[in-house]
């Protein structure tokens, strides 16, 4: 994952939990979906965190490796949040979105172009997602 692509992942993140999920509190389903893709894409930006510091520490560079890990460090316990309301049976609420929000650093913006017009097209993406996880295993 490209500097570029990881940018592009947290710009998504922002705009889901700042925006669309409040709009669509009265939808929990969509909610939880909507998580479903908020806990990929944190995993997807912590593992190419990891595999970036990794290769700063094999350099030397060890403060850099390690200011990175710091930058980063809400994204493992913000996406293992957002995958357990994903993946609950009860509804998504108001507080739940607070807890995401409360995670979420306040130096990211919204992104000045939003990716998405319609949430809806990532409606199923929890489901699809749970049965990813129950292959793997």
């Amino acid at each position: 994952m490209t500097v570029k692509e990881r940018s592009q992942d947290l710009n998504m993140v922002v705009e889901i939990v700042r925006e669309h999920l409040f709009a669509h509190l009265d939808d929990s389903d969509l909610c939880k979906d909507m998580c479903a893709v908020i806990a990929i894409n944190l995993r997807r930006i912590h593992e190419d965190t990891e595999k970036s510091a990794n290769a700063w520490d094999k350099r030397a560079y060890h403060s850099k490796a390690d200011a990175l890990r710091r930058e980063m460090s809400w994204a493992l316990p913000m996406a293992q949040l957002a995958e357990s309301l994903a993946y609950n049976a009860r509804r998504f609420t108001a507080e739940d979105l607070d807890r995401l929000m409360d995670m979420l650093p306040d130096a990211y913006e919204m992104p000045k172009r939003p990716r998405f017009r319609n949430v809806e097209v990532m409606r199923g993406a929890a489901a699809a997602a749970r049965q990813t996880l129950l292959r793997k295993r």
